[in-house]
C-alpha cells in the first residue's frame, strides 16, 4: 500500500518536472479590447522559466532589436532562443512582427 502511493507521488513529481521544463506560457498584449492573453508552447530549449514575456514588445509595437538596451537585447535573445528555437534576432523579430498583423 505505501509503496503504491509513492510511486504514484514519483510519477506525478516526475510529470510535473518535465511539463514545467519543457512548456510555457507566453504573455501576449493585444489591443485594448482584447486585453492580455497567455498563449501555451512547447519550448525549443527546456528550461525552468514558466512564464514568458517578450522584452521587445512595448505596449503594441515591437522595438527593433538594435534599439534595446544591451539587457534586454540578451533577454531577447534568450526568449527567441527558447520560444521558437532561433538564435538569429532580426528572424525572430520577423515572425512576432507577423504575429501582430
Amino acid at each position: 500500500m505505501k509503496t503504491a502511493w509513492v510511486k504514484t507521488v514519483s510519477i506525478v513529481a516526475f510529470a510535473v518536472v518535465v511539463l514545467w521544463s519543457f512548456v510555457g506560457a507566453e504573455r501576449i498584449i493585444d489591443d485594448h479590447e482584447v486585453g492580455t492573453s497567455w498563449q501555451i508552447f512547447i519550448k525549443h530549449r527546456p528550461s525552468l522559466h514558466l512564464t514568458f514575456k517578450n522584452p521587445a514588445q512595448k505596449g503594441l509595437e515591437i522595438v527593433d532589436y538594435n534599439a534595446l538596451s544591451s539587457s534586454d537585447r540578451a533577454s531577447f535573445l534568450e526568449f527567441c532562443n527558447i520560444r521558437f528555437g532561433i538564435i538569429e534576432p532580426l528572424q525572430c523579430q520577423t515572425i512576432l512582427r507577423k504575429r501582430t498583423v
